[in-house]
């Protein structure tokens, strides 16, 4: 699903240089977590940062996932938060407590 949302000319320059000082001085994720299978998702988790890592327990590695530039990450999550956000208006306006209890 596209966004109709454009990227301002300003993250598009300042974002390689963002991801380069990532590169160089964020996080590496060094100290990992033992592995979790939750709600059939089994995954990794860094001790210092909190990052998740899907874990494939047939080759017992973690999965190479591609790399997102940030920005992306960051409009990608905003779009999964308005689906749900839509998704639980719409069941609580389904959802009438005066059916349920009666008076």
């Amino acid at each position: 699903m596209q966004s109709t949302e454009a990227i301002p000319l300003w993250d598009t320059v300042t974002q390689p240089i963002a991801n380069a000082l990532e590169f160089a001085f964020g996080c590496h994720h060094r100290k990992l977590s033992r592995v979790f299978t939750i709600d059939g998702r089994t995954y990794k988790v860094c001790c210092d940062c909190g990052a998740r890592f899907r874990y494939s327990l047939e080759t017992m590695s973690i999965v190479a996932a591609h790399k997102r530039f940030p920005s992306l990450r960051r409009l990608r999550a905003r779009q999964r938060r308005k689906s749900f956000l839509r998704r639980y208006r719409r069941s609580l306006s389904t959802f009438s407590p005066a059916e349920n209890h009666p008076s």
